[in-house]
C-alpha cells in the first residue's frame, strides 16, 4: 500500500480518487436509495394486495353462509383463486370451493381445485392435506388407480396413519382386500398415541383376509 508523507500528497490523492471513481460511487449511492425505496414501495403494494384480497375472501365467505344454494357460488370462488392467485387466500377459497362442489357431488370441480392446491402450495402440510382430500374425491369418482396415485406422494409423518387408511379404503373399494389390510395395518403402526375405533372395526371386517 502506498504510504503518503504530507498532508498535500494525501489530498491529491483523494481528488485523484475522486475523479477516477466519483461518478461510479454517486450511481451506487442513487441505485441504492433507489432499490431502498423501491423495496419499501414493493411491501407497501403486497401489503395493500394482502389487505384486499382478505377483504374479499371475508365477503365471499359471508356470500356463501347466506346463500350456499347459489348456482354463481362455485364460480365466484374461482373467478376469486384466479385473482389472487399469488395470495394464500386463494388456497383457501380453493379448499372451500372443493368442500361446496363435494356437497354438490360436483367431483370434478372438487378434484379441479384440490389439484391445484397440490400444484401450488409450499407448505407441506397444506398440500398433504389437498392430497387426502382429493384422494378420497377420486374414491368416490371410482377412479382407484388415481386415488392410488395421489395417495403415493409423499406426506409429512403426521399424516402418514391417514394417508395408509384411506389407502386401504380405495383399495378395499377396488376389491383389492389382502393389499387393503396391509394398508390398514400399517395405518395401525403408523398411530402413535390417539386410538382409531373406525380403523379397528376396518380391520376386524377383514379379520378372515390374509393381508398381502
Amino acid at each position: 500500500m502506498e504510504i503518503y508523507n504530507s498532508e498535500e500528497q494525501q489530498v491529491e490523492a483523494i481528488k485523484r480518487f475522486w475523479k477516477e471513481n466519483g461518478t461510479a460511487i454517486i450511481a451506487g449511492v442513487v441505485l441504492g436509495l433507489g432499490g431502498l425505496y423501491g423495496w419499501r414501495y414493493f411491501q407497501d403494494q403486497q401489503l395493500e394486495s394482502t389487505m384486499a384480497a382478505s377483504s374479499a375472501y371475508t365477503k365471499l365467505l359471508e356470500q356463501q353462509q347466506k346463500a350456499a344454494d347459489n348456482p354463481e357460488l362455485l364460480a365466484q370462488f374461482q373467478t376469486f383463486v384466479d385473482k389472487n392467485s399469488d395470495s394464500s387466500y386463494a388456497l383457501l377459497a380453493a379448499f372451500v370451493a372443493a368442500k361446496e362442489a363435494v356437497a354438490k357431488e360436483d367431483y370434478a370441480v372438487a378434484a379441479k381445485q384440490l389439484n391445484w392446491v397440490v400444484t401450488t402450495a409450499k407448505q407441506p402440510e397444506i398440500k398433504a392435506l389437498a392430497q387426502l382430500r382429493l384422494a378420497r374425491v377420486q374414491n368416490e369418482q371410482k377412479d382407484y388407480a388415481a386415488a392410488l396415485a395421489t395417495l403415493a406422494l409423499a406426506v409429512p409423518e403426521a399424516f402418514k396413519a391417514q394417508q395408509q387408511e384411506l389407502t386401504g379404503d380405495v383399495l378395499l373399494n377396488s376389491g383389492e382386500l389382502a393389499k387393503a389390510k396391509t394398508a390398514y395395518q400399517a395405518a395401525v403402526a403408523a398411530t402413535k398415541d390417539a386410538q382409531n375405533p373406525l380403523l379397528k372395526v376396518k380391520l376386524d371386517e377383514l379379520a378372515h383376509v390374509t393381508a398381502a
